[in-house]
This record gives structure tokens, sequence and C-alpha cells, in this order.
């Protein structure tokens, strides 16, 4: 009997929490994802193997039914991970509202898990702070406070703070202060172990944490992370990414929303790259923000009282890997992922762009898209037309860990399975509640020319617009409306493409805006989710 052949390859995506895995092979002489497994990491790389062969065996050729286990074993793998092991970092500052803050945000936002903040202000005593700063097992050490127009005898103490504390060798120091302080804390350090950068808070009013985010995420990469760079999941993401806006020509915003961390992608049309990561921005992260339980049971309308909320995100909290089990804990979880979303694209804001991408498993494994849609439309609030899809294949990652020369072919192999287009989403801003937003024409070619669809401020409609099809779209904002670039003409021409979910006319505003009274909220939402799922079910 003639032997089969089988060309298999193998990406697989390592994280904190959970781990995936899909098999790309050839069908009908393409390129085309398989079999996709996704498990908590405990569980290890024999169940995931496992969870494979049983769809392949179900859904691939049957003669090759006893040779799985043995091809995926040979099958070229391309993998990414996480960081094994997340930096440490302790942050001394003068205020817990002005430079503490400042100083937390940019660490996280660089990649760093804040393992101590120490104020002058928090209420301690200074034997107790000198106590918990001597205990802390930390990589480096932040020292933040004063401003660039005084010399603060306090932002001295917090750094002599540091010195008393930390032991010689114990780590690199960096100073975020007053620019006139910075000789004087450089000597309370051995050579070399501290260094300066700009004051991320410079006064009272502006925060500039651009310099300390780098100078973190350098340190972070140089002495925490030293392992091989490439195939870590920060850096995967972000090149996979940019080869994605350098292909299409296009400006990509990518959120990757994980069980620990989050990480924000934007990508230029020529491939160049910014990353901000936040060590606390995945769904474990929800209950840290200020009044989460309160915001996420009013941004759900669904999920159950506030008491019921704070359930569901402390699990979150304490078993990342755990999953929603009824419709109340899914609301909970996709409203928690929204507002995560929320916060890692306003820090810093994001210019409009041609597409924004949705990836890990609260967003790509969402139960229907359009509730993945929602998350994208309502965290993100792209103003403008915007392109949505998302990783639904967790491929990104591995495909990024490939070179330079390689990962354009990559890509390009995969082009059907690489992203899951949701659609196009027509977002705008401005008017007055319950008048005219937007008139939208939509032309498609062979069908006849349909009236205009007119969107009322605070409505959510969706037209139909299937995988593979385009539209011309004509779009006459109504006066004291915008899509959020300058117009020469009260009529803006655009191409739309279509997805899983189809066209989305958003003219609920940026941000939303939600009715105070809680019957009234709660209709409000239903009305905008059963929009999204009624045509999404129709397009099916």
């Amino acid at each position: 009997m003639t032997e089969i052949s089988a060309e298999l390859a193998l990406l697989v995506d390592v994280g904190s929490a959970w781990a995936k895995a899909g098999v790309i092979g050839r069908v009908r002489g393409r390129w085309r994802l398989v079999a996709h497994a996704a498990q908590p990491t405990a569980w290890g790389p024999a169940e995931l193997r496992r969870s494979l062969i049983r769809q392949l065996n179900a859904a691939g050729d049957p003669r090759l039914a006893d040779r799985y286990d043995e091809l995926l074993a040979s099958a070229n793998r391309i993998e990414c991970h996480t960081a094994r092991q997340p930096g440490r970092l302790a942050v001394v500052a003068v205020s817990r509202e002005l430079s503490g803050s400042t100083a937390r945000r940019a660490a996280e936002a660089a990649g760093w898990q804040v393992t101590e903040l120490v104020t002058l202000d928090d209420g301690r005593s200074l034997a107790e702070r000198l106590a918990t700063l001597q205990a802390a097992d930390v990589d480096a050490w932040l020292v933040a406070g004063g401003f660039d127009d005084s010399r603060s005898p306090r932002a001295l103490e917090a750094a002599a703070l540091v010195a008393s504390a930390r032991m010689p060798d114990g780590g690199p120091v960096i100073w975020a202060g007053s620019a006139q302080l910075t000789n004087e804390v450089m000597l309370l350090f051995e050579g070399g172990a501290a260094s300066a950068v700009a004051n991320a808070r410079p006064d009272a009013r502006r925060e500039e944490p651009g310099p300390l985010r780098d100078r973190l995420q350098a340190i972070l990469r140089q002495s925490v992370a030293p392992e091989d760079e490439a195939h870590l999941s920060t850096i995967a993401f972000t090149h996979a990414v940019g080869a994605i806006a350098a292909d299409g020509g296009l400006r990509v915003l990518a959120v990757d929303l994980g069980a620990r961390g989050g990480v924000r992608v934007v990508a230029e049309a020529d491939g160049t790259t910014s990353t901000t990561v936040h060590s606390s921005g995945g769904m474990a992260g929800a209950t840290l923000m200020p009044g989460a339980a309160g915001r996420v049971a009013r941004l759900a309308g669904d999920a159950g009282d506030e008491a019921a909320v704070a359930d569901v995100l402390q699990t979150l909290r304490a078993r990342p890997a755990s999953l929603p089990q009824t419709p109340e804990e899914l609301s909970a979880t996709q409203a928690a992922a929204r507002m995560l979303i929320g916060a890692m694209v306003e820090d810093p804001a994001t210019d409009p762009v041609d597409l924004v991408i949705g990836a890990g498993l609260t967003i790509s494994g969402a139960p229907h898209p359009s509730q993945a849609a929602r998350m994208l439309l309502d965290g993100v609030r792209p103003l403008g037309i915007t392109q949505l899809a998302v990783d639904s294949g967790s491929v990104l990652g591995p495909l990024g860990s490939l070179g330079d020369d390689e990962i354009g072919e990559g890509m390009t192999l995969l082009a059907d399975d690489l992203l899951l287009p949701l659609g196009t989403a027509v977002v705008c801003r401005g008017g007055e509640p319950g008048d005219a937003a937007m008139r939208v024409t939509v032309h498609r070619s062979g069908w006849p020319t349909p009236s205009p669809v007119e969107v009322r401020v605070g409505q959510l409609l969706v037209a139909p617009l299937g995988r593979g099809q385009e539209a011309e779209l004509l779009i006459e904002p109504a006066a004291g409306v915008s899509l959020g670039a300058p117009r020469r003409s009260s009529r803006i021409q655009a191409r739309a493409t279509g997805g899983a979910v189809g066209l989305i006319l958003d003219a609920r505003g940026v941000p939303i805006t939600l009715p105070r009274r809680g019957d009234d909220r709660r209709a409000v939402l239903a009305g905008w989710r059963d929009a999204l799922m009624r045509e999404t079910e129709r397009i099916a």
C-alpha cells in the first residue's frame, strides 16, 4: 500500500495561564488551520497534543488516524511564550496620588510587576516603610517625586529610604524625580547602580511617562528577561502586528488581553511599532481597578448586582484560567474586558486607525463574534471607519517569532486563517441625543441602490455584509457630528469590507454615555447587544 504523505506544522503559544496550539496542514494544495486547542497551561503539553489529535481524527484524513501522534511529534514547531520570570519592581515616591500613581502606571506599562509601592503619605511610620523595603524581593527600584521647579526635601527622603533598604548590588535604581536633585540622588548609591531619567511628573498638572517607560523596558530586557527575545509573546505579537501593517499599508491597533497581562501595539503603515505592556492589565487585574465591581456591573447591565460581579472578578484574580459558567458570569467577564481594553488605549490615547485586532482568549474565544466586536468597539471606541478582526486561531504570536525573512511568507501561506474579520465599523461622535447623527448609503456591486440608513445619536445598527463582500459607503454626517478627521465636504466616501458581524453603524459617541437610571441603562444595553446579535445570526 502506498503511504499517504502529510505536511504539518505546529503553532504554540504558551501563556502564564493558558496554552494555545494550532495545527496547519495542506488542504487541497493550500495551507490551512486544521486544528486548534486551548487549555490551562498547568495541564501540560501531553494533554494539549491529545486534544489536537482528537480534532484531527474527527476532521482529518481517516487514513492518517494512527499516525497523527507521530506526525505532530515530527512537525515543524513554531512557539512563543510569556516571560518565565516577571520583572519585580519596588516603587518609592513622595505622593500616592501624584508621583506614585504616575510611576506605577509607567512601570506596569513597561511590563514590570510592581510588588511594593511605598509613599511618604501612606500612613506608615519610617520604621515600617524601611522594614517593608528591606524585605522586598525585587529586581529593580524606582524612585519618584518632586517637581522640576523645586528641590523637594521629601523627594530626597524617598531616595534615601531606598539607599538604606537596598543591599549593595541589589539591582538597578532609576531616579525619575526632580531634575534639580539628580546629582545628590546619584551620590546615595554605589557607582553605576543608579541612573536618572526625565521626571515623569514635572509639575502637578502634567505627566510625561514616555522616557521612564522606555528606560524601564530597556532594563527589563537587559537584566531581567535575557531569554530569546524573538520568542517572548510580547515581542512576537508586536512583530506580527507590524508585518500586517506593512503588508497592507495600514495603521493598526492591536490589543492582546491575556489572563494576567495585556499588550497594546500601534503599528504604522511602514511597519514601525509602539508597544505598551500592562503587567497587571489582564483579566486577573480587573478587580484592582478603582471601583471595578460597580463599573463592571454598570457596563454589563445583566450580570447581577455589584456583589455578584465582585465575586466573578475575585475568581478571575484567584484562578486566571477559570471560565464563566453562567450567562451572568460571561456578561461580567466581557464587561470587565471592555473596561480593561479602554484603560489600555487611554494611556496614551490612540489616533484613528484602519484596523483593530483583538487577541487573547476572552476576545478571540468569545462564544459569538458579535461579543468580540462589542468588546473591541466599546473598549477602543475607534472613531472613523475601521476594520475589526480577531486572532481566533492564536497564530499571531507564534508567527511573529519568525525572522523578518520568514514572517511575510508565513502570513501569506496562512492568509485564509490569519485573522477572522468581523467587519467594518463606522463610529461617530457629537450631536444631540435622539437627533440624526448620520445617513449612510451602502452600494454593493450587483445590488440595487438602497435608500440611505439614518442612524440617530445613541443608536447602534448593523447592516448585512458577509465575509468576502465589499461595499462603497456614502456617509453624510449631521451638523456637529464628526468621524474624527477634518472633512472638506458634507459627504464622505469610503470602502467597507464584511465579516462575521457585518457593517456596524455606531453613533453612541466617544466615550459612550449611559443613562443614569438603572432600568433605562439596562434597556439601552440590551438593545445594543440584540442589534449586534440579530444581524450577525442573519449573516451566518
